[in-house]
Formats: structure tokens, sequence, C-alpha cells
């Protein structure tokens, strides 16, 4: 019984021992693993843009009238020469009792400054007489040698002179006959010869974008009424980051994303524009924007897209195929250069590698592991090299 008690004791001492070192023994510690292999590999740059109509031309009310209500709307189908609007002459407006007074001071000075005109052109006349009747008596004297031909020259310039003075003096008598007029019809009040209505039509064939007056009253000249356009003649719009932007080119390859429809929509970029302007982002920040201009690529169509839409622009930089590439977040900076943890004989390997070109989901392997290699996807920091791990 002695023996029997010692044998169980030494039992339990063991049995207590290995528990705890079982319990300190480190354990393998549970990754996620991704395998290393090939395929096509995209550089692209991602930004929000918006659709918009290439050629839009907003119709101006051309002169100053009254409007009736217009029919048109959004979406309604127009072509060339149609008539968008009527514009019936505008009344003339009723004068007030200062307004009447002060028209009819104008209409009294305009009539003094006939009479005057007149006058003058009156006096310029007889001295044409005079300087005529001058003229023929002096070349008759001249004829028999009684004047020097310098006075016969000297009444000459002057019957041009006054001839001159006349036509002027004409002019001036016909333009205060105008002033006259104009002054006159300041003070018509009566509607009852309104003039002729003018008609505006639509300048090309398209659609109604926008009806910017839709509503009866008077309109002032130059007034938009109705924006046209033709929405199959598509554009895409983003705004990039300058120092991106400054890394597209015309005639790059991109795609249009998010747009509504099933799949995506092959794009090219047409214009960088030259020049760039402020945004204040989301948070707060100050940015320098750049617009890149993009058309749909040529067999490409998308009736359900309009004018205004949002879409996702991704501009491809770079495309290469058959590349040995990894998961982004399988790679990480050290002091030796960048690296990955594979997985081999169920333990973590640190490699050294040297990488190419990397979109943010994806980078190119160029040397230090081969395809088909199992890595680690973000490794934490108690993984370390030779630690055991178990894949998830």
């Amino acid at each position: 019984m002695k023996w029997v008690k010692r044998i169980l004791a030494v039992a339990a001492a063991l049995a207590v021992v290995a528990t705890v070192a079982w319990g300190f023994m480190p354990r393998p510690v549970p990754v996620d693993t991704a395998a290393i292999g090939r395929g096509m590999l995209e550089v692209t740059l991602a930004e929000e843009g918006r659709t918009r109509v290439r050629d839009r031309f907003v119709v101006f009310a051309s002169v100053a009238g009254h409007m009736a209500r217009l029919s048109l709307r959004s979406g309604d189908a127009v072509a060339a020469g149609d008539t968008l609007a009527t514009l019936a002459p505008l009344p003339p407006q009723p004068l007030d009792a200062r307004a009447r007074a002060q028209a009819a001071a104008n209409v009294r000075a305009a009539e003094a400054d006939l009479n005057q005109a007149g006058q003058q052109a009156e006096a310029a006349a007889a001295e044409l007489a005079y300087a005529r009747q001058r003229l023929e008596d002096l070349r008759a004297l001249r004829r028999t040698e009684h004047v020097a031909q310098d006075a016969v020259n000297a009444a000459e310039t002057r019957h041009a002179v006054a001839e001159a003075a006349l036509r002027s003096a004409e002019f001036a008598r016909a333009a205060a006959n105008y002033r006259l007029e104009a002054a006159r019809a300041a003070l018509v009040e009566d509607n009852a010869a309104p003039g002729r209505a003018v008609t505006v039509r639509a300048p090309v064939s398209g659609r109604v974008l926008r009806v910017l007056r839709e509503s009866e009253g008077p309109v002032l000249a130059g007034e938009p009424l109705v924006e046209i356009g033709d929405v199959a003649a598509l554009e895409v719009v983003a705004d990039f980051l300058s120092r991106d932007a400054a890394r597209i080119q015309p005639r790059m390859k991109a795609r249009l994303e998010r747009w509504g429809g099933a799949g995506s929509l092959d794009a090219v970029v047409r214009l960088v524009e030259p020049s760039g302007f402020s945004k204040i982002s989301a948070l707060g920040v100050e940015e320098q924007r750049v617009n890149v201009v993009l058309d749909l690529a040529a067999g490409t169509t998308a009736a359900e897209l309009g004018d205004g839409f949002r879409v996702e622009v991704r501009v491809i930089l770079e495309q290469s195929v058959n590349v040995l590439k990894a998961p982004a977040g399988a790679v990480f900076s050290t002091p030796q250069g960048q690296a990955l943890f594979a997985v081999e004989d169920g333990r973590a390997v640190r490699k050294i590698v040297q990488t190419g070109r990397r979109n943010g989901l994806e980078v190119e392997i160029v040397s230090g592991i081969g395809e088909g290699a199992l890595v680690i996807l973000h490794p934490p920091d108690t993984v370390q090299d030779g630690r055991q791990v178990t894949p998830r």
C-alpha cells in the first residue's frame, strides 16, 4: 500500500508538470492565407464623375415681350426650327404726372432744336447762293483779265465750303427731326396697333434638358428660356487630384463603374484640362483638382444614362497580362526591403521579395517567391519567422 501511494503521488505530480508545460508551449497562430498566382495586373486611378451633354444650347429671349406659358417639358424631343415660344410685344407703360411732364418738355425742346436747325440750314443756303454768284462774276471778269486768277481760286474755295456747310446743316435738321419723333413717341400710350409677335425657334435637334422659364408673363431680352441638347452624345467629366491627373494622358482606356446598369462601360480619355481649381474635400482639406473629360468607347451605348448622372471613373494607367502577383495585404516593408511571410511545413517563413507595379489590391512579384506559394495576409505581430501557423 505504501508503494501504491507513492506511485499515485508521483503520477499526480507528473500530470501537474505536464499540464503546466503544455500551457506554456507555443500554439500555432491562426492566419488568413492566399496563394501566389499569375494573371492580369491593372494600375488604375479611380474618382467619382458625372455625365453631361457634350453640346448644350441655352435658348434666350431675343426681344423683350409677353410670353405665353410653355407647353414643353424636360425630355421632350424637338427638331431644329421648331417653335419653342412666342413673344408678343409689350404695351407701352403708362406715364405718371412727372414722366408725362418730362416727356412733354422733351418734345418742346426737340421742336426748338428742329427750328434752330432749320434756320441754320436757311442761312447756309443763302451763303451758298452768294458764294455761287460771286464765283460766276469773278469767272466772267477773269475771261476779260480784269481780275487775277488767285481771286477766282479763293471764290471757288469759298463756294466749296458753303456747299459743305449746307450739307452739314441739312443733316443737323434731319437729326433734329428724328429726335422730335423720338420725343413724341415717349408720349404714346395707345396700344391700338401692337407690333408683330416674335417666334423663338430651336437652333438644333435634340431633347429639352431643362425648362428655365415656364410660366406666362413678361420676359426681358436675353432671359434664358429653354436648355436643349442631344442626350445621345454624352461625355463624362471627373475631377482628379492634380498629382494624379499629371499621370493621365489622352486616349488612355478607362471604365465607367457603378453607373446603375450591369457590368461596366468602356470609355476613352479625350482631354485633361490644362487648368486646375481648388476644392474642399469632405474632410475639410483644400485640394487642387483637374477635370478629366472622357468619351464612351466606339460601339458602347447606355440608353439609361442621361445628363448629370453619377458614375465611377477608373482610368487604366498600365495593364499587364501573365504577371506573377500577390495580394497587397501580404507585402510589408522591412529594413532589408519588401517582404512577406510564406507558409512552409506549417511555419511562417519570412522572404525578401522584389516588387514591381502595384495597385490597391495586388502587387507584382519580380523575384523572391514562386507561383503557387501560400502567403499570409495581414500578418499580426504574433507571427514571427519560424512561428507555427495554421490557416483559418
